[in-house]
């Protein structure tokens, strides 16, 4: 599918004006890729079969380590993206972010000077940006504390790491289907290679693009300049490469009239994908998403020490970290890249072990959770591009792979859960095999509330039906209670130390949580714990699933019943509501049958000396809590739906204007709100982290389930505070992605620092995103004209165009490709670039 034909898609649906009346076209109207919503618990007999462990996403090597100096005017400058790429940082075609050669003007405020540029520039930041103390290396008895500069690449500071990734088109071989799946995909990889970096480590990424889409990456979780954050019109064109600039920085914040380095702040886990206007949902239904895991002090101090699991020192250690392991070439007698760093089968990828592998660590695995519908005649995704609701899939993907397994030892796993669907809302737990089949098979309204796994093994039979009668009538008092109890009962407990790019301030007890688009979910499993009282002979095993059990089979979002898609009563919000005066004891309600995800096969003795981790354990130091004080606006954005689309304050999205531009080094307070109809909006806003303030939901307004277009709006008259409901290390954690369940409003506050727009903040619902539900923001000095700065003015134009982005000064006409910020009479692009660097055929499959 080409993108205008997405495009032609997505106008055919705002003309049809009524996307619930949507007719199907295309595969979908097939009988063999229909969405199954009824059959969703089902899996197929080839299940389980592939292992996890095998197809770990494997790391890129470095084309090239060194200083600014190195990389642009020393013996690098041509070597950057490695052999047949001699194009110099920056002089792709769509060009570098600004920040990476010049200093810009507000950074007066940080103290730099704004007329210095390239390598002196690099060294006037390196001084300004702080410091932050050292913890994988820790110094002798009697020495000073080792500290890195927050801006590297210096002397004493950690060099640039460059990586090239193709964009290119790859196949698997899933299921039984009769051919194998096309993907697109970063680097030939499903998902996308892990870019493993570090806290004050700057990265640079060429991205190339030679699929037949336009793309946009967006660093998810970054705080990141524009130009390399993935704004919806600044394309990676076919053919056509462009250099994202990471600098993995921490924020300052002005304390005492002095700037100190934000280590709150410091980001866990990221993730990457497409982010392209227009076409980001299919671009993602189609595999185009990574993990990029950043290390910072504090989790290498807790790795380091054996609190988180991992091999301790080991799995702190980067052999590549001040530059490229060399051996000598017995032929030439010259010093080369070692070759026994790189996987043999994947060349420019490290081997997956400890000494080559940077950060190597067998026990925190990466595990993102996708849904989709094979066509089995075809063997590819069925994708609908009339369909703007929402993509929704019964086949349950985890790494690219449906329904894998993953062989574990007697021990604790940390998992990094990413919800990477476009559309789907997961509710995890963990069965053991006997509960889960049991569940599967018959349902969770069987399973006794005392019901235990026996010590000698996995031979408990599987329950029958009329063992509890099972609950007929879900409306029906107490009923709606009943079934979290049963799962709670059925669920293993683990630990949550994180949310999103973070890690909480202390681990916390779970059974459940609850996942929404874009979330991320930091867990650490027990095996060890869940297997203590089991006898298994050499060789035996024991086994468990992570099962989804959150009933939803459209995009408006999670459903009462599995079996009727016509419920109006969507309930309640993301997480257990009990208690609250006025509002019945209401919760999430789960489906009858859990839908499986991972199965887990543990296997060996317990482990002596494991992660110390427990329920409790202090992680990450607290963020700065934003003061009232502090506020210098109050904003208020309503998501809504209308026109057969989707809307923030009646308006689409317009990627030519600003809709807010905050202050520079201020913090703002927003208030989002669900605009009705019974739709979930996972709200997602780049560049900062958000701070939640309040959470309040009319429970009435439920009962309201409106399909009309656009809904009448609901009159939110009796919002409950449900904040202090939430589990405390959430509450008071960070956030990037904030579920906006139906008749809610949030409140949220944030800081805007370091770099100046455009940016922008959207659903994600994928579907939702490209049907322009999202805005654009742009911090901007606080000697902006004050009209300007006004909360909920109208639109005005972006005040940055093309000067976010620095070409090097290479060539004389310098193109930079993206949609300008205001539309000129004629295109700018030289029109002798239209032959060039054109895509070659994709093969045709047999």
């Amino acid at each position: 599918m080409q993108r205008r034909d997405a495009i032609k898609g997505a106008a055919l649906g705002m003309l049809a004006g009524n996307a619930a009346a949507q007719v199907p076209t295309g595969p979908f109207s097939l009988p063999t890729v229909t969405f199954q919503k009824a059959n969703q618990h089902e899996f197929p007999r080839d299940a389980f079969r592939i292992d996890l462990v095998k197809h770990y996403p494997l790391v890129p090597r470095p084309t090239a380590i060194g200083t600014w100096e190195q990389l642009m005017q020393g013996d690098l400058r041509d070597k950057a993206f490695g052999p047949g790429d001699s194009t110099p940082i920056g002089d792709s075609f769509h060009g570098i972010a600004r920040e990476w050669a010049e200093t810009p003007k507000h950074w007066e405020d940080y103290h730099c000077d704004s007329t210095l540029k390239g390598w002196q520039a690099w060294l006037d930041k390196e001084a300004h940006f702080g410091e932050v103390e050292r913890f994988d290396s820790p110094p002798a008895a009697g020495q000073p504390k080792i500290m890195i500069p927050n801006w590297g690449g210096g002397n004493k500071g950690l060099p640039i790491k460059c990586y090239k990734i193709p964009m290119i088109e790859t196949y698997r071989d899933l299921l039984d289907l009769k051919h194998p799946t096309r993907f697109y995909s970063y680097g030939g990889r499903i998902p996308g290679p892990t870019l493993k970096m570090r806290l004050g480590q700057p990265v640079v990424v060429r991205f190339e693009n030679h699929l037949e889409t336009e793309t946009s990456i967006h660093l998810h979780g970054g705080h990141s300049p524009s130009h390399s954050d993935g704004f919806p019109s600044f394309y990676v064109l076919q053919g056509k490469a462009r250099d994202y600039f990471y600098p993995n920085i921490l924020p300052l914040y002005l304390e005492n009239g002095k700037h100190h380095v934000d280590v709150g702040e410091s980001q866990s886990t990221m993730w990457y994908h497409d982010h392209a206007m227009d076409a980001t949902a299919y671009n993602a239904s189609k595999g185009l998403s990574g993990f990029a895991p950043c290390f910072g002090e504090r989790e290498l101090q807790l790795i380091r020490d054996g609190w988180l699991p991992g091999l301790g020192e080991k799995s702190c250690f980067d052999p590549e970290q001040k530059g490229f392991k060399l051996i000598k070439d017995p032929v030439t007698d010259k010093m080369v890249r070692d070759p026994a760093l790189e996987d043999p089968h994947w060349p420019g990828f490290y081997k997956h072990e400890y000494g080559c592998e940077p950060y190597y660590n067998p026990y925190d695995l990466p595990l993102v959770l996708q849904d989709r519908v094979f066509d089995p005649e075809t063997g590819q995704i069925a994708y609908d591009n009339t369909g703007h609701n929402g993509y929704i899939g019964h086949t349950m993907v985890v790494n690219g792979i449906p329904y894998p397994k993953c062989s574990v030892e007697r021990r604790k796993y940390r998992f990094r859960i990413l919800d990477g669907s476009n559309a789907r809302v997961f509710r995890l737990r963990i069965m053991s095999a006997e509960k889960f089949l049991a569940a599967n098979r018959d349902g969770i309204d069987v399973i006794p509330l005392n019901m235990s796994v026996p010590a000698e093994g996995p031979t408990l039979p599987l329950l029958q039906p009329q063992t509890i009668p099972p609950i007929v009538d879900e409306n029906a008092p107490g009923a709606i209670a009943a079934r979290p109890n049963r799962y709670d009962a059925a669920s293993e407990n683990y630990l949550r130390i994180g949310k999103d790019s973070w890690l909480w301030s202390h681990a916390k007890h779970m059974k459940s949580l609850v996942l929404m688009m874009a979330n991320r979910a930091d867990i650490v499993v027990d095996f060890g714990a869940l297997t203590k009282d089991m006898k298994l002979a050499p060789g035996e095993t024991r086994e468990f699933y992570l099962v989804n059990t959150m009933p939803q089979f459209d995009g408006r979002g999670p459903k009462q019943k599995l079996d009727d898609g016509g419920d109006p009563r969507v309930l309640p919000a993301p997480f257990d509501v009990v208690g609250i005066q006025g509002v019945p004891d209401q919760r999430l309600v789960e489906a009858n049958r859990p839908v499986p995800l991972v199965k887990f096969v543990v296997t060996g003795e317990s482990v002596a000396n494991d992660a110390k981790v427990v329920d409790g354990t202090p992680l990450m130091t607290t963020h700065r809590i934003i003061q009232d004080h502090e506020v210098k606006a109050v904003r208020e954005f309503i998501f809504e739906r209308g026109k057969g689309a989707w809307q923030i304050n009646g308006r689409f999205y317009d990627p030519t204007i600003t809709n807010a531009g905050p202050i520079l080094d201020g913090a703002e307070e927003w208030v989002l709100r669900n605009g009705g109809g019974g739709w979930w909006h996972p709200i997602h806003i780049h560049l900062e982290s958000h701070q939640l303030i309040s959470y309040e939901k009319d429970f009435a307004a439920d009962a309201i389930l409106d399909r009309d277009d656009p809904p009448a709006p609901v009159v939110l008259g009796g919002l409950k505070e449900l904040l202090h409901l939430i589990p405390e290390p959430e509450r008071i954690g960070l956030h990037d992605t904030m579920a906006l369940g139906p008749n809610t409003v949030t409140r949220i506050r944030m800081r805007h620092r370091t770099w100046n727009g455009p940016f922008v903040f959207h659903c994600h619902n994928l579907e939702h995103e490209d049907m322009r539900m999202m805005f654009n923001f742009e911090p901007v000095p606080e000697k902006t004209t004050p009209e300007d700065l006004l909360p909920n003015i109208v639109p005005t134009a972006r005040t940055h165009g093309n000067d976010v982005t620095w070409n090097g000064g290479f060539r004389p006409n310098q193109r930079v490709g993206e949609l300008p910020w205001e539309y000129p009479p004629i295109p700018q692009t030289p029109v002798t670039d239209a032959g060039e660097d054109l895509i070659p055929p994709r093969p045709r499959t047999p």
